[in-house]
């Protein structure tokens, strides 16, 4: 008999892959990705954090994707920072973490605005503490991540020496392939200007510190571990329209990826699970903060990348959509722990 937990994970696992948004190769990354965790991937994710996280630790979350850098410099995605959002929410009220958000330094007030929506107070990382000691508000700290290579290399060494984190996570974050760019989905070279958090998940890695990636496309941090896959079923997987011509998949692996059709989706299935098998159920999304966080991400000035348009949803699902998957996530750990 299958283990209640892992029944409801395979739902929530289902619900990720759905291809609502219709990109044709959700259920090629989620395969490859499953192979390599032999359980659903969201009680992967959450059971390494389980795991690795105590009360007080430090988990960081990488996001935010200045993906038009030409068309609109300076501007991010709405997919990505508000799963960051969920996931850190998850993380403070199930395991009683210290959530500290890292992206780019463009996209920093926005990103601070998305979690106030989601009910957080935006303080320093030193300060994160008090408020979890004390059970008392939300607490996460957003901080800005180097452009140039070498910096960030620097940058994510001081982060771990100061931080010391249990888990890093990247949620829809561009990752650099084994040329050290980062592509689009056309395949262009869209790293210029963004962050170098590759540095940060390598460093990492290296230090043992564990390691979560959720993505959607191939081209994000932590699909190395899929890299064959990437490179066979994505377009420009295996050769890019950018000059280094090494193809987009990733060069970046982590302990845990998680690939879904969506990637706040993703983020959100496992905010669920987190609360779910910590017996914290007020950790799980729900519609109506999910409506805020949509808002607050809009009016942040964070654009739907499949649609071009910036108004509250993502990769090219309205807010409608998104609303409904948060309230069939919630319904799915609410009924399966109930009734299985």
């Amino acid at each position: 008999m299958i283990p209640k937990t892992q029944q409801i994970a395979e739902t929530l696992d289902r619900l990720i892959s759905l291809d609502v948004p219709a990109r044709g190769i959700i259920a090629k990354l989620y395969g490859a990705a499953r192979e390599k965790t032999g359980k659903p991937l969201t009680l992967a994710a959450a059971d390494l954090l389980i795991d690795r996280v105590r009360p007080g630790d430090t988990v960081i979350i990488a996001t935010g994707w200045v993906d038009q850098p030409v068309v609109a410099p300076g501007c991010g995605e709405s997919d990505g920072p508000p799963g960051a959002v969920a996931l850190a929410r998850a993380l403070r009220l199930a395991l009683k973490a210290a959530p500290v958000i890292v992206t780019d330094a463009c996209l920093v007030e926005g990103v601070k605005l998305v979690a106030r929506a989601a009910g957080f107070q935006c303080v320093a990382p030193g300060e994160i503490g008090h408020s979890v000691a004390r059970d008392k508000l939300l607490t996460l700290a957003v901080l800005p991540f180097p452009v140039a290579g070498d910096e960030a290399a620097v940058a994510a060494e001081r982060l771990l020496d100061d931080l010391k984190p249990a888990a890093c996570i990247a949620i829809e974050r561009g990752g650099m392939n084994d040329a050290g760019v980062i592509h689009n989905m056309n395949g262009e070279d869209t790293g210029a200007s963004q962050a170098k958090l590759d540095h940060l998940f390598r460093a990492a890695g290296s230090r043992r510190i564990a390691t979560v990636a959720v993505g959607d496309g191939g081209n994000e941090i932590g699909m190395a571990n899929i890299a064959d896959a990437v490179r066979a079923q994505v377009p420009y997987g295996a050769k890019c329209q950018c000059p280094c011509g090494r193809g987009l998949a990733p060069a970046t692996p982590v302990d845990v990826l998680v690939a879904a059709a969506i990637s706040n989706w993703g983020g959100y299935a496992i905010a669920a699970l987190l609360g779910l098998l910590a017996g914290a159920p007020a950790a799980g999304p729900d519609a109506a903060r999910e409506k805020r966080v949509l808002e607050a991400t809009a009016a942040a000035g964070f654009h739907d990348p499949i649609s071009g348009g910036v108004y509250p949803g993502a990769d090219g699902c309205g807010a409608d959509a998104h609303l409904a998957f948060v309230t069939l996530v919630r319904e799915a750990v609410l009924h399966g722990n109930a009734r299985l």
